[in-house]
């Protein structure tokens, strides 16, 4: 019996296993993070906390010196002739200057006094204890409507010059003293140093809504503004 031939190879046998492709990135380098270190960490806290030290030593001398615009309550406080109420009117809060503009009719007032019609400027400030008085157009009291009335003990003010009718208030609304000007606008001072000047005689301290014309007779006190 004749022996059996050897195996021959396949073709794709002897070719060999197929070659492998290897696709390896290519490396770049990280970008550089802006990282604050130690150092420029301890100096930044140091300038920083040096530079509120001296903003805290000059700034209020600096704040005390400083120049500004005068305005606001404490000083003159100018009235455009489309803010004055006409005259009998009720009364404009006028807010800037905490006060009451008032223009009352010649004559005699529902209360008796005499006065000879114009222009009032009151302190919105209670005299008992300082409380902001309103006006009250709503407030019924001795058969008519319309006073000041504050809100805290119930001191109660005329209309027609802020004489005190009830309450414990120990005294009228205060005055400050006003100026018409030439274009019918008016300049009215404020201060804490007219504190004490409201008495029976408001009503005859209105300046008649004319040019040049101003209050009279207000005392001053020898408090600051």
């Amino acid at each position: 019996m004749a022996a059996a031939a050897p195996p021959v190879p396949s073709v794709a046998a002897a070719a060999g296993p197929s070659a492998l492709v290897v696709d390896t990135p290519v490396a770049r380098p990280v970008p550089k993070r802006n990282v604050i270190t130690r150092r420029l960490f301890i100096l930044g806290g140091f300038w920083s906390g040096l530079g509120l030290a001296v903003v805290g030593l000059v700034g209020s001398p600096l704040d005390f010196m400083w120049i500004r615009k005068l305005g606001g309550f404490g000083g003159p406080i100018p009235v455009t002739q489309d803010r004055i109420p006409p005259a009998g009117g009720d009364p404009i809060v006028i807010p800037e200057g905490r006060f009451f503009l008032l223009n009352l009719e010649p004559g005699t007032t529902p209360n008796g006094e005499k006065t000879p019609g114009g222009l009032l400027a009151l302190w919105r400030k209670c005299p008992h204890l300082g409380c902001t008085v309103p006006w009250r157009p709503d407030f019924d009291f001795q058969g008519r409507k319309g006073w000041f009335r504050c809100p805290c003990h119930g001191s109660t003010y005329t209309k027609e010059g802020g004489i005190i009718v009830a309450g414990p208030a120990a005294r009228p609304l205060d005055v400050f003293p006003l100026e018409v000007q030439s274009d019918l606008s008016i300049v009215v001072q404020t201060g804490r140093q007219f504190e004490g000047t409201g008495s029976a005689d408001n009503p005859t301290r209105a300046a008649p809504y004319q040019p040049g014309n101003k209050t009279p007779d207000v005392v001053v006190s020898s408090g600051g503004a």
